[in-house]
């Protein structure tokens, strides 16, 4: 079979009446389990605090002051970023169950 029939087979496919296709299954958001719940929060602490320090040490050793400013800032605020977006699900208290 050609590119150009796989192509059009494709988009018959992707354009057929949302009744033929099959049904996903979403669940919601609040029944959902979370990916990393068996991380406890002092491991959270070392994810984020090792790469910094070493970061930091490597800064250091090779004299990029500059360097050993920015980076800081850029890490924190990735974390901030990351956290805001997915709701801040690490610090907030965990069931038990």
């Amino acid at each position: 079979m050609t590119k150009a029939k796989r192509r059009d087979k494709k988009r018959k496919e992707q354009e057929s009446p949302p009744d033929q296709r099959q049904p996903t299954v979403a669940q919601p958001q609040a029944e959902r389990p979370r990916k990393f719940t068996w991380i406890p929060l002092w491991g959270w602490v070392l994810i984020f605090l090792v790469p910094l320090l070493i970061s930091e040490y490597m800064f250091y050793v090779v004299g990029r002051t500059a360097s050993m400013i920015i980076f800081p800032v850029a890490w924190i605020g990735f974390w901030i970023a990351l956290m805001q977006r997915s709701g801040w699900p690490i610090l907030k208290k965990r069931k038990d169950g």
